[in-house]
């Protein structure tokens, strides 16, 4: 390509500061009157009430007691969280997960709703004991003065304490005597109460001939996570223990192998020398290690993570084969590999002690935590984690912690999203497992060939995830098939390579092409940026979403950095301000003939709440498309109200019903708290006069207002294309008044080619 058309940067000129657009709120049909809900709720509290007093003094520790409340489904959004009657009743804030309930009563009248579940909100407060069994003696003639108490109050649709379904089905199969490993998920809020509740549940489980070794425990968010083993018969006794939130068989490790172990005969394979493209750029890769004799020194550096046992053969082999993924892409007989994008941190977290340890879920990913606290990495890739299926109530341990560790926006992390798509798909555990259900984290399934035909392969876990979190995996790229496996490195000596097959490979393979984006250009990119243009280019093909998440990443290098006749890519890379909105202009050039087709993906990195698994993320984006921004509509009359707009007009861009399944989820606010947006729409040229996106930041911390963060990043790749202006890369970077700029590519670095036209 003599004139290579790179991606356009500095889309973030385009931008201006702007008062956050208004937004409508109509008036909020509730489903009960505050008598109505003191009524039915009465015996509610009262059950409650006698329930905690069956409970041993020791499963209280500070004379405290948790209740689970659950909102009518008509309050998901954080406007209705219920602070003043929390403050009434001296309850405090412990969690929140979601669950789906019929409720007695419904809002709207749309017959989908009629006797469907629906997603509502569940709570779990806590308060002294005492009080919550004076209250539920009193609420028969409980009236309160304030009218915003009664107002919440009314929102509840059940409360009781927590029940027996904390205990989640055991995996194995366990007779009386046997004793299970457990992990245990204790409320335990980063205050004074902390440590009283950790030291609470010790003294409680040795009151029942049990013991637990707080050292192991680790603490995520408003939630620790402590290993524990008991006999099966004990396991009703362990949850009256009144903060615990879940009780689980411990999930071990994913073993190292591959879906394939191996196919086909292995080819020789000669080891090149040739520098690291990028050799400023700071990888990591968490797995296995690597044999001796690998032949990768040029590129990578070795490290054994503090108290890893010693090394074994099947974990340097799988360790080796990630790594080659990363550095080669799939290799081909008789094909020079091409020069690796950056070198590598080879971190071995596995040692030959890992099958004797039931808690190796806790070693392992304190090993990880110890890499990531003490340096920053450009990019990560984890081809290993717990061998079970997220749930939609509860975080798990290694995403919790991984979100938090990766919230500042400064790494790329690939996780391999599991090798389960062939389980049980009725019981769901076919879907994502930890940690690729972070959100601060790409999760990487597999397709099962390159090429136009490829589909989702067969032992790629599938998703959706939780909400947030919703579009898992986020996207596809190639992991091997039977038919079409994956080559890569072996070992052995001489150098050779094998066929193989698992997302564990398809995982390194998506980062290889993030690294390829960040090697190719001086201009520095954010790790969101790289995100959303990994994100931006995903085909989705034919495939159901839920499967292959985005679409397939592209396998050449010049799909995600050039552009090709007739469109435009452009990057912007914006720091929100504190207050107010963004509004970031489109550069739509004058005179388009016919329709123009805009694609747009936003990407931000966010802190987490791990014991809110309903109110995940602490930020969120709210977007609104303004087709024609040099024209305020009208003034105009609604519901005998004359009304003045004050903005231009908005059109529908992200539509929730483009990503959730479920009417009910289409019509709550929770594609807002996504941390990635994408979408396609076709608009007449005619209609376009200076369209932007007004972007603002909300927050929330547990479900309800929270501090505004600083400075959060916040990245956009839009296309542009319009099939007859083949010069529209040259005419939008001219329309811009040289405000926007190719990216600069790095000196002496090879053009890439692109595969799709």
């Amino acid at each position: 390509m003599a004139n290579p058309q790179y991606l356009i940067g500095q889309g973030e000129k385009l931008s201006q500061e702007i008062a956050r657009p208004p937004r409508g709120m109509g008036d909020k049909a509730h489903p009960y009157e505050f008598f109505e809900a003191r009524r039915r709720l009465t015996p509610q509290w009262k059950a409650a009430a006698d329930a905690i007093n069956l409970q041993p003094a020791l499963a209280q520790p500070g004379g405290e007691a948790v209740l689970e409340v659950t909102l009518h489904p008509s309050y998901l959004a954080k406007s209705y969280y219920p602070n003043h009657l929390m403050r009434e009743l001296s309850l405090r804030h412990l969690g929140s997960r979601a669950t789906h309930i019929i409720p007695d009563k419904v809002v709207s009248s749309r017959a989908v709703e009629q006797g469907a579940a629906q997603p509502a909100p569940v709570l779990y407060v806590g308060g002294d004991a005492k009080q919550l069994t004076h209250f539920a003696s009193e609420i028969a003639n409980w009236a309160p003065r304030r009218e915003d108490v009664q107002d919440e109050f009314r929102q509840i649709e059940n409360v009781g304490i927590p029940g027996d379904s904390r205990l989640k089905p055991l995996r194995s199969a366990f007779t009386p005597g046997d004793e299970v490993p457990l992990e245990v998920v204790l409320h335990a809020p980063l205050d004074d109460s902390n440590g009283m509740i950790v030291a609470g549940f010790r003294e409680y489980v040795r009151s029942i001939g049990l013991d637990i070794d707080l050292r192991r425990a680790r603490q995520a968010g408003g939630l620790c996570f402590v290993p524990l083993r008991a006999p099966v018969e004990k396991l009703p006794e362990v949850l009256q223990f009144s903060f615990l939130r879940a009780l689980r068989e411990v999930a071990r490790i994913n073993p190292f192998e591959p879906a394939l172990r191996m196919s086909g005969p292995a080819f020789p394979v000669t080891i090149g020398a040739e520098a690291a493209l990028a050799p400023d750029l700071s990888v990591a890769i968490f797995d296995g290690g690597l044999p001796a004799g690998h032949g990768l020194e040029r590129w990578v550096t070795t490290y054994d993570a503090p108290g890893v046992g010693n090394a074994f053969a099947a974990a340097q082999n799988h360790g080796l084969q990630v790594t080659s993924a990363f550095l080669f892409g799939p290799l081909q007989p008789g094909t020079p590999h091409t020069p690796p994008f950056s070198n590598v941190d080879h971190w071995r977290i596995i040692g030959d002690d890992h099958n004797s340890d039931d808690f190796e879920l806790f070693s392992l990913l304190d090993r990880i935590e110890g890499v990531l606290t003490s340096r920053t990495y450009d990019l990560v890739n984890i081809s290993v984690g717990p061998d079970c299926a997220i749930e939609d109530d509860d975080v798990n341990v290694w995403t919790s912690t991984l979100d938090a560790l990766l919230s500042s926006g400064e790494t790329v992390a690939t996780v391999a999203c599991g090798n389960n798509g062939e389980r049980d798909s009725v019981a769901r555990l076919h879907r994502v497992q930890p940690p690729s259900d972070g959100v601060n984290m790409l999760a990487v399934g597999a397709s099962d060939k390159i090429g136009t035909d490829w589909r989702r392969a067969p032992y790629s876990a599938c998703g959706p995830g939780r909400s947030p979190g919703y579009i898992k995996p986020d996207f596809v790229a190639f992991g091997g098939s039977p038919g079409a496996p994956f080559l890569a490195l072996t070992s052995g000596s001489p150098a050779s390579a094998c066929g193989t097959m698992g997302t564990s490979f398809a995982s390194p393979l998506a980062l290889r092409g993030g690294a390829g984006v960040r090697a190719q250009f001086s201009t520095p990119l954010w790790a969101p940026t790289v995100k959303a243009l990994l994100v931006h280019a995903a085909d989705p093909g034919t495939q159901n979403r839920s499967e292959v998440g985005w679409g397939l990443v592209p396998h050449e290098l010049g799909d995600l950095v050039l552009c090709g006749d007739g469109e435009a890519h452009i990057v912007y890379q914006r720091q929100m301000p504190e207050t107010g909105a963004v509004r970031f202009f489109l550069p739509i050039p004058a005179g388009l003939p016919g329709m123009v087709e805009i694609k747009a993906t936003f990407c931000f990195y966010c802190d987490v709440d791990p014991e809110d698994a309903l109110n995940y993320t602490r930020a969120g984006l709210d977007v609104q498309f303004r087709p024609d921004t040099l024209r305020i509509p009208p003034p105009y009359m609604k519901d005998g109200r004359l009304i003045t707009p004050t903005v231009p007009k908005s059109d529908s861009f992200f539509s929730a019903k483009d990503v959730y399944t479920t009417e009910h989820m289409r019509r709550s606010d929770a594609q807002k708290w996504e941390t990635t947006l994408s979408r396609s729409k076709s608009k007449r040229a005619t209609s376009l006069h200076q369209p932007a996106f007004d972007v603002g930041v909300i927050y929330r911390e547990h479900g309800h207002d929270g501090r505004r963060p600083a400075n959060m990043k916040v990245a956009l790749v839009v296309t542009v294309r319009n099939r007859g202006t083949v010069d529209l890369y040259d005419r939008v970077v001219a329309g811009s008044g040289n405000r926007l700029q190719p990216l600069r590519p790095r000196a002496n670095v090879p053009i890439p080619i692109r595969s799709r036209g």
